[in-house]
């Protein structure tokens, strides 16, 4: 199970002599989990590889490190400060140490104060007493129930929320009831479409007295890993909002939906788009978390009742992009809308419903005006959630109309959604690979070691947008450099490479890395956009984070150091080159490291990792280059991951520079030659010179087992035709030697070195068995000459032996 892989990672402590050198922390967990905004908070964090600590990476503005009190190995306590204006909810968090950067983890940041569960409080009447406008700090052991007193006037609201699951320790799935002093569940929540396994509850008191608040793990199971926050109060707790998005810097009316009413207020919307971005209520008592809000480039279309049918679809003034808004109010309700489309476009069509809080399972389907049916779609929207999503292609100029209808044909007043169409609009953005498995985490930030190098990939994804663009790395700690510079037009991945002096300070920034366009008259900034697994248990994702800026710190040496060794030829297409990788160590650090090949141009493949053993300094990457690849110089770097037994320690090579060039000669595959096992055969390659080349070159056919001795030969620019002599022995193997090819090695002008061609690719040798020798006939013996001997009479012929029957017939004629 994978909950923040953080909580997983386990080590020893790193030490060689008196020296720090570069290692992974990790992050296990914070106590507590989150704290009020506007005051000061004492946490206590725990991990390994933490003696070193240094300080918290936040993501979010308005977190302010006041202090640490505390750091050993396994645990740091220290002082932060959140600002009053930090948003409700949860924010991401790295740890940094003098020696590196841990996964990330929570703190949730509240609008009450915290108090601490208190033992015993698992039975009614013993409950632990507390006042409104709080948060509990606690966990929900095994078959463990918790009770909570407050006190209520008639009239008065009490709502309670639970961070549990969203925590990330353990899929805990929390239930929740407010009970009257009766021990009558007046409310109960158990899932939320909002928040899944978390769940939220309100009440409005009948009569004043007290009521009690339960929490306990739906199945009775938790464990000591299912720790909660549980928001006690008289906030208002809507289930979605409408509309549930707006075009950005606008100010929107909007209606926050609750299960047993509404309210409604004028929302002032950021000038800038927020994936994350979540809206509260200005006027009302807010809630602990907030409702997820849509912000775009473009206008809303609200429905206007009635709409149930194409007669009397709501009219949206243009076609795309455009964002159609609506509620399915009763069972069996349906919306539709009308709007022109142009022939040729190409839409996008997503809806969003669940993942905004609703609980509508959306069919979305879009007629032509007679009726007929263009496309439509159930559940495409992805994330475990029934929103529907689909690309659709305008046939011709017209008005079209969009139906949206629940799957179930269920409704109700919180049944809200939003179905965005969007043309295909100007966009660049990058973002890195998943490095392993289940974890989006790992190697998602950047920790370069004084006097080393850190890289990582990204890959470039453009919308109707070319041209070449430049990296903008501002605010970038001290004595950082980003060695990249170009994302060129026609390449969709580069590595980027970030360099720290040898004198650089300890520190780090979170940097909003960008995209600039080299030509002015392109307006489109790129910018980063970094997806990250929040809650996670193995293939099954419940939250998600999106980041446009990179965590960058700068951390003590790395007990190696990785150089890529210049190549003294090109590598040539259809050729191959190998990359030797030196490593330098300090002294007492032996361990086996880790290389990866961090990115290739196009064309050309190898493996994307090898490791240098355990005491040695080398390792070698063999590049292969196919018929395609594009000629040009290309920065290549390698990064070095070793783990020492104390964490993982970090590094990467300077660029080097590998030329890719064409190949010299090529020529087709050898037509099949066959032999007899045993006897002889020549293969003979006919040759086509590309380019000029000085010398003699050696030329070897390849693929062939060691008991098929096939001799080289040499060739220089003016050969035309190659033969290799094929010499076969009992040993030789019966059958076909397939995919073989000819190695030619080409020597360089001005080097000593030479550039290996892979010539006749897929040629064949077929060895046969044997014939059979059929042995001519022997010739007639023919008996010597003698002289003749006189006749002799012929012996009396044998009498007949006579039957018994026949004996007595002759006895009774009387002839015996």
């Amino acid at each position: 199970m994978h909950i923040l892989r953080s909580s997983l990672l386990t080590a020893a402590a790193l030490t060689f002599g008196t020296s720090l050198f570069a290692a992974y922390p990790t992050f296990n967990s914070t106590k507590p989990n989150g704290g009020q905004r506007g005051t000061e908070v004492k946490l206590t964090l725990t991990g390994t590889q933490l003696a070193d600590f240094e300080s918290l990476i936040f993501f979010s503005p308005g977190f302010t490190h006041k202090s640490v009190e505390k750091a050993e190995n396994g645990k740091v306590q220290m002082t932060i400060a959140i600002a009053p204006d930090v948003p409700p909810g949860n924010h991401l968090m790295r740890i940094r140490t003098k020696t590196g950067i841990s996964h990330p983890r929570q703190f949730f940041v509240g609008i009450f104060p915290n108090v601490d569960e208190k033992e015993p409080n698992s039975d009614f009447e013993t409950p632990q007493l507390i006042q409104a406008n709080q948060t509990v700090e606690g966990v929900v052991l095994s078959e463990d129930v918790d009770y909570y007193r407050i006190s209520a006037k008639k009239g008065q609201r009490i709502s309670v929320e639970v961070d549990g699951l969203r925590l990330g320790y353990t899929v805990f799935d929390p239930f929740l009831a407010i009970i009257d002093k009766n021990r009558f569940e007046k409310v109960i929540s158990d899932d939320t479409i909002l928040h899944r396994q978390d769940g939220y509850c309100s009440y409005v008191a009948e009569e004043d007295g007290d009521y009690t608040v339960m929490i306990r793990e739906s199945s009775y199971r938790g464990d000591g890993n299912s720790f909660y926050r549980l928001h006690v109060g008289g906030f208002r707790r809507p289930d979605v909002v409408y509309p549930a998005g707006g075009k950005v810097g606008s100010k929107t009316k909007v209606r926050f939906i609750e299960r047993d009413g509404s309210f409604e207020e004028e929302a002032q919307l950021p000038t800038e788009i927020d994936p994350g971005y979540m809206i509260y209520s200005k006027t009302q008592e807010p809630a602990p978390s907030g409702n997820p809000f849509r912000l775009v480039n473009f206008d809303n279309v609200l429905e206007a009742e009635p709409n149930e049918d194409q007669a009397k679809a709501t009219v949206a003034a243009t076609g795309s992009p455009i964002a159609l808004n609506g509620i399915i109010e009763k069972p069996g309700d349906v919306d539709y809308f009308k709007l022109p489309l142009k022939k040729g476009m190409t839409l996008e069509v997503q809806a969003f419903a669940q993942s905004l809080g609703s609980p509508l399972d959306s069919v979305v389907n879009i007629y032509n005006e007679k009726g007929g049916s263009l496309s439509g779609n159930d559940d495409g929207g992805g994330r475990r959630r029934l929103d529907s999503k689909f690309k659709i292609g305008i046939p011709a100029d017209g008005n079209y109309f969009v139906r949206v209808a629940d799957h179930l044909e269920r409704g109700g007043p919180n049944y809200v959604y939003r179905l965005e169409l969007i043309a295909a609009e100007p966009e660049v953005f990058f973002a890195s690979p998943q490095f392993t498995v289940n974890d989006t985490h790992y190697r998602q930030f950047i920790a370069v070691p004084k006097g080393g190098c850190y890289a990582t990939l990204v890959n470039v994804s453009r919308v109707n947008v070319s041209g070449d663009y430049k990296f903008e790395a501002p605010n970038l700690p001290q004595g950082v450099k980003l060695l990249t510079e170009l994302a060129p037009k026609d390449l969709g991945s580069m590595p980027l490479l970030f360099e720290a002096a040898p004198d650089a300070p300890l520190g780090h920034q979170v940097v909003p890395v960008k995209l600039n366009p080299v030509d002015p008259a392109n307006k489109v900034v790129g910018k980063l956009r970094q997806e990250f697994d929040v809650v996670r248990n193995g293939n099954v994702v419940y939250y998600t984070d999106v980041e446009d800026r990179l965590p960058v710190g700068v951390v003590e040496e790395s007990p190696y150091s990785l150089e890529i060794l210049k190549p003294a030829v090109p590598l040539v297409n259809n050729g191959i080159l190998e990359l030797k990788v030196v490593a330098k160590r300090k002294e007492g650090f032996t361990k086996p490291i880790r290389v990866f090949m961090i990115w290739k141009p196009n064309g050309i493949s190898s493996l994307g990792e090898q490791t240098i053993a355990e005491g040695q300094n080398e390792c070698i990457f063999q590049l292969d280059a196919n018929a395609a690849a594009p000629a040009g110089t290309w920065n290549f770097t390698v990064m070095g991951e070793a783990d020492a037994g104390g964490g993982r320690i970090y590094n990467a090579s300077p660029f080097q520079q590998v030329v890719t060039a064409p190949a010299y000669l090529t020529a087709p595959a050898i037509p099949l030659v066959a032999v007899e096992q045993g006897k002889e055969a020549i293969m003979v390659a006919k040759l086509e010179h590309l380019l000029p080349f000085e010398g003699e070159a050696s030329a070897q056919v390849l693929g062939v087992p060691d008991t098929i001795p096939i001799e080289a030969a040499k060739i220089n620019k003016d050969t035309k035709e190659v033969s290799f002599k094929v010499k076969t022995d009992a040993k030789s193997p019966i059958g076909k030697q397939a995919n073989l090819f000819v190695r030619v090695d080409v020597p360089i002008k001005g080097t000593n070195a030479t550039t290996i061609h892979r010539i006749a690719l897929g040629s064949i040798l077929r060895i046969d068995a044997p014939r059979k020798v059929v042995a001519p006939p022997a010739p007639p013996v023919l008996a010597a000459n003698k002289p003749k001997e006189e006749a002799k009479p012929a012996a009396p012929p044998a009498p007949k032996v006579l039957s018994r029957l026949e004996q007595l017939r002759l006895e009774a004629a009387g002839k015996k």
